[in-house]
């Protein structure tokens, strides 16, 4: 029995990068809606958002920065963080004075991924923070965490924000 054709194969390939990136679109309306709802806003603040499983149940969280003047000052923006269930988004945690890159470390605490964001501003010494979920929530102030060592962040994955 012969295997799959090369031109199957790109035809596969093609189809599959597709439906990925149609899934990553229509995640849009739905983080659309958890921000309206979090907000209490009949539509949600400007944002950029990055899609990546941060609790390993296998199903994409939102990392959300908000980018309305309203949620951004001189040390940063607002992040909040978005549980997807495959359908829809619910809001988990929200940090402040937040900015790029973000990062999605190794190590792992209560379930979900330990995060690294950028500060600086507003009279904070400037540099890369570690924000580890604490069974409930992502901390609040990025400015009160630790520092993030090299060690920290040695085979982390910098986020890629959309609009």
């Amino acid at each position: 029995m012969r295997g799959p054709t090369p031109t199957l194969i790109a035809v596969a390939a093609f189809v599959l990068a597709f439906t990925a990136v149609a899934a990553a679109a229509a995640g849009l309306p739905a983080i659309d809606k958890a921000l309206a709802v979090h907000f209490k806003s009949p539509s949600p603040p400007s944002y950029e958002y990055a899609l990546i499983d941060l609790n390993g149940d296998g199903l994409p969280e939102a990392v959300v920065l908000i980018t309305d003047s309203s949620y951004c000052g001189s040390g940063g923006c607002t992040m909040s963080v978005l549980r997807g269930d495959g359908h829809s988004f619910a809001y988990v945690s929200g940090s402040t004075i937040t900015r790029e890159p973000i990062r999605v470390l190794t190590e792992s605490r209560f379930g979900w991924k330990t995060l690294s964001v950028n500060v600086a501003g507003g009279g904070i010494q400037p540099g890369e923070t570690v924000m580890r979920f604490d069974g409930k929530r992502y901390p609040l102030n990025p400015g009160m965490q630790p520092y993030a060592s090299p060690t920290d962040l040695i085979g982390a994955t910098a986020l890629v924000f959309r609009q």
